[in-house]
């Protein structure tokens, strides 16, 4: 006997994954999400785990390594997911994003986990270690110029989802026309798309307080020069766009909230 996988679909589950198979899906709830790394992806999986068991997950600093935990849409007919109230994706500023990966991944030897990608982006790259402000924006410019090359070319190997642009992922599920959101307006956005499928969202929300946040030297403001907004732009123009287009459809929020990374 076979546990039924969802609550909320008593339809026929397809014999081969669809579409929904990049999809993460709840148990309870029709809520469908596409990740996108370092665009609220630590959060999120920490909501959707607290939205089918009513606690925190026990390794919320770590629920990636954990997806093995998550349900996905995979089986779910097509068109059971075009449009509907709870498909989503959220999008982020390409250089906030960058910064997030640089601070979190690249500019962190204390970080274990992420000493391969550190390694490889440093060597193919020529970072150095940074001592000083100086030493950052050179970095800053070394590792957005090989991404750009690693990504157009592939150039020393395949991209890693760290860095990869937010584009591609979303051309995965271009044909269900999910709603984007921006990471920036999170909190009052995220309540207002799930609503109609979650009226309780914003309390579910607010239970959880994972965030992934990287230890900064220094803000945005003082590391980021004309020629790292450059760069940025060069390497994800596309992804620029999108974000603009997110969220200039959402239009100001109700209050500005801190990024949850």
């Amino acid at each position: 006997m076979t546990t039924k996988p969802f609550d909320w679909y008593d339809g026929a589950l397809l014999e081969t994954p669809g579409p929904g198979r990049v999809l993460l899906t709840t148990r309870r709830y029709p809520l469908f999400y596409l990740q996108i790394l370092k665009c609220g992806c630590t959060f999120m999986r920490n909501l959707i785990w607290y939205l089918d068991h009513d606690a925190l997950h026990p390794a919320g600093n770590r629920i990636h390594a954990h997806d093995d935990e998550f349900l996905k849409a995979a089986l779910i007919p097509a068109p059971m997911l075009q449009r509907p109230p709870g498909l989503f994706s959220i999008v982020r500023d390409p250089l906030d994003r960058f910064l997030s990966l640089y601070w979190d991944k690249l500019a962190n030897p204390d970080n274990d986990r992420d000493a391969g990608m550190r390694a490889r982006v440093t060597s193919a790259s020529g970072m150095v270690q940074a001592e000083d402000i100086a030493g950052h924006r050179a970095n800053c410019l070394k590792a957005l110029d090989w991404i750009g090359r690693n990504l157009d070319t592939r150039t020393e190997g395949k991209p890693n989802p760290h860095w990869q642009r937010q584009s591609v992922r979303l051309k995965q599920v271009q044909a269900l026309a999910p709603k984007l959101l921006t990471l920036d307006g999170l909190s009052w956005q995220l309540p207002a798309h799930l609503a109609p499928v979650i009226p309780d969202i914003a309390d579910k929300m607010a239970a959880v307080r994972v965030r992934n946040r990287s230890v900064r030297p220094f803000t945005r403001d003082q590391i980021v020069t004309p020629a790292i907004e450059a760069a940025a732009e060069r390497v994800y123009a596309l992804d620029y766009a999108t974000y603009r287009q997110a969220r200039d459809d959402w239009g100001p929020g109700p209050t500005k909230t801190p990024q949850q990374g």
